[in-house]
């Protein structure tokens, strides 16, 4: 047995719900208890409060798949856009950057690359902007012509900590769950930046995190040994397994808690593989299907629109 946490548009509404077996499930009607300290927060609640949360959510769905619980089901949607962002929104987006060896040595040049000799690279994406689910949900960054994409096992943090150890670390991971950061690269490695690299300009744009669908919790994933695949409109792009991480999954965690405290729902990207349009000279453009697959993990679909400002110049 294995279940996803998920936010679902219902009656025009953020509705969380626990998804199994291609079943969902309100969990304010599931396990209402899960949601009560703030119900408005939707999942955040649920991972604020994961230690109390998890053991609820697992006799739920042990209950229904056992037939001893009965609850009403939700309708599968019918529209890829109403699978919303799982998380609406977590304090913080922190992104790995050049995590597998072979998108270091292939993608990025460094064919003598040593982890002995390096230390990881993490960036933040503002959540309340970046952050978007499926469908149609991605607008084209105006200002660039070298618009990429990088698909990334993403995690889920259940227990606050700073200063994490290694060997401790999968203790506040709560779960795991699909992301894709993606890239302006011409102003990623603008020519007139003072230091020629620049992570604001070049990840920090609206649209740039697309996740879901849902999160998995991390007791039904082994998050040493998962494919990722991503297709850009059907052509394989990406094919790789997060066994060939640089700095794995704890080591991230310990990394990252070196500077910044690790607070319940903060979202984690881990870094991608091989095979971006850096490399290959191949950009994505309006009109675009992204698709990225990890085992166990489900499919997330997105596609690339023209950026229209509306009435408010937004």
């Amino acid at each position: 047995m294995t279940f996803s946490l998920a936010t679902l548009r219902v009656d025009g509404s953020p509705t969380p719900v626990l998804s199994m077996d291609g079943r969902h499930y309100r969990i304010a009607d599931l396990a209402p208890e899960v949601l009560a300290p703030n119900p408005s927060a939707g999942l955040m609640t649920v991972f604020t409060h994961w230690a109390d949360s998890e053991p609820v959510l697992l006799r739920a769905a042990r209950a229904l798949a056992d037939g001893a619980q009965t609850c009403a089901e939700v309708a599968a949607p019918s529209r890829l856009e109403d699978w919303l962002t799982p998380l609406q929104y977590p304090s913080k987006v922190i992104c790995t950057g050049a995590n597998y060896y072979d998108h270091v040595t292939q993608d990025g040049g460094h064919a003598g690359f040593s982890k002995e000799d390096n230390i990881p690279v993490f960036f933040l994406k503002p959540p309340t902007t970046t952050l978007v689910g499926q469908g149609s949900s991605v607008r084209y960054p105006v200002q660039s012509s070298r618009f990429d994409y990088e698909l990334e096992l993403a995690l889920v943090i259940g227990k606050r900590g700073r200063h994490i150890a290694v060997e401790e670390a999968r203790e506040y991971v709560a779960g795991y769950t699909i992301g894709l950061d993606l890239s302006a690269r011409d102003w990623q490695r603008h020519p007139k930046h003072l230091v020629k690299f620049d992570l604001f300009g070049g990840k920090a744009f609206d649209d740039s995190c697309p996740l879901g669908p849902g999160i998995v919790p991390a007791r039904f994933v082994d998050e040493g040994n998962l494919q990722l695949r991503f297709r850009l409109n059907g052509e394989l792009k990406q094919n790789a397994n997060t066994k060939d991480m640089i700095w794995p999954v704890p080591e991230i965690v310990a990394r990252i808690s070196e500077h910044v405290t690790l607070e319940p729902g903060d979202v984690v990207l881990t870094g991608t593989p091989a095979g971006v349009g850096l490399s290959t000279g191949v950009w994505t453009k309006i009109g675009d299907r992204l698709d990225g697959e990890i085992t166990g993990l489900g499919s997330l679909h997105v596609e690339i629109v023209e950026d229209r400002p509306d009435a408010d110049g937004q």
